[in-house]
This record gives structure tokens, sequence and C-alpha cells, in this order.
């Protein structure tokens, strides 16, 4: 990925080709914007879906409001990956983030626990795996990827971010 800066102009402020002392700025390559997902494919049988998270966007009506993944049927999640590199602050009774099966997240995917989601670095969420997610014979339909929030009255500031990495493989 490069980046470069150009004058434009000729740096003079009269005369043709002058008066702009500006300088542009070209980008090569990908550019990281946060609030992204995509999806990895590779030479064998692994993929992977990355979902990049803030703190607006664990609350529901944040999160309808960009492209949800779908996994397809037949997916075995093998492995559950979350880098957490700015600290949530969450509160209520016991609050969790869910990521799973839209609409039956909490028993139909993973939890990222209060203290995981408040502490800056990498865990492997895959024990956390449960319901249709964490079955040897995997997902039985094509299934749409959804976040929420578990516990007694949780909530999440706009502070937070973090990615999540889920690898499976498509049967």
């Amino acid at each position: 990925m490069g980046y470069e800066r150009t004058k434009f102009g000729n740096d003079v402020l009269t005369g043709s080709g002058g008066n702009v002392k500006s300088k542009v700025s070209n980008h090569y390559g990908p550019r990281d914007t946060g609030k992204t997902v995509g999806l990895t494919y590779s030479d064998g049988f692994i993929r992977e879906l990355s979902i990049d998270i803030d703190g607006p966007t664990v609350t529901a009506a944040e999160f309808a409001l960009t492209v949800a993944p779908i996994l397809p049927a037949g997916t075995r999640i093998a492995d559950v990956f979350l880098h957490v590199t700015e600290a949530f602050v969450a509160s209520g009774t016991t609050p969790a983030i869910e990521i799973g099966t839209e609409g039956s997240e909490v028993t139909n995917g993973f939890t990222i626990t209060e203290a995981q989601a408040e502490g800056v670095g990498i865990y492997n969420l895959t024990s956390a795996l449960s319901g249709t997610w964490g079955a040897a014979t995997g997902l039985a339909a094509a299934t749409t990827v959804g976040i929420a929030l578990s516990g007694t009255s949780p909530a999440v500031t706009s502070a937070g971010k973090a990615r999540v990495v889920i690898r499976y493989v498509n049967m």
C-alpha cells in the first residue's frame, strides 16, 4: 500500500500553471475505513469472515444499517478470534456482545464477555461457540450474521474498536 504527495501547479502564485500551492495526495491499495465486513478465500478449505466493529456498531440500530454477512449452508465454524484495539466501555449487569445467527445470537453464535471487550488484546473465542455454530455437522441453511447485546440493561458507549475473524469450512 503506497502513499504519494505531489505538488499541484508550479508553486508560483502568478502566471500559467501557477496560483496553486497545495499538494495532491494519491493513495494506492485498500483503505481501512472501519466498520467493514469482508470474506477471505484461500486455496484450501478454510475461509475467513472478518467483521470490524466499534461501540456504535454493536447497537441494533447501527448494525442494521450495514450489510450483514451471510454464511452459506453447510458452513462449519472452525475458529473464532477477537482482536480488540481500543477498549469498549460497557454498562449494565453482566453485559456481553453476542455475534451469531441474526435474531438468536445468544443461543447460536459466540459471546464476547465484558472483560474481553474492555481489554485490549487478542482472544481465541472458539470455545465460546454455542448452538448451531458449535455443531460438528455445520449450519443447515444459509445464515445471516447478527450482533446483539445481552445481560441486564446492557449498553455500550461509542468507545471501542475490534475485529472479529470467523474461520470456517464450507462443506
